[in-house]
């Protein structure tokens, strides 16, 4: 299944729908809007990527082309970024 890419109003891109978080960052609509321990929201359960960053979902992080690593298959946005 492939996921949606979209624009959110600060300009950044995100899976599926953005949601807009307390602190005015944007997250998409993979799971409930949850602080991680490093300060940063995401959406869905946090986990913790070997490479120490926070993504958010319910499985395990995966590894992008670029060296990121996001929640399920990554998808290249038209920023160069991988969501």
């Amino acid at each position: 299944m492939m996921k949606s890419v979209n624009l959110a109003p600060d300009g950044s891109y995100v899976a599926g729908q953005a949601r807009l978080c307390p602190d005015g960052t944007y997250v998409g609509d993979g799971g409930p809007i949850s602080l991680a321990p490093n300060g940063k929201y995401v959406a869905g359960s946090p986990q913790l990527a070997p490479d120490g960053t926070y993504v958010g979902g319910y499985g395990r992080p995966t590894l992008a082309p670029d060296g990121s690593y996001v929640s399920g298959p990554a998808v290249l946005a038209p920023n160069g970024k991988y969501v």
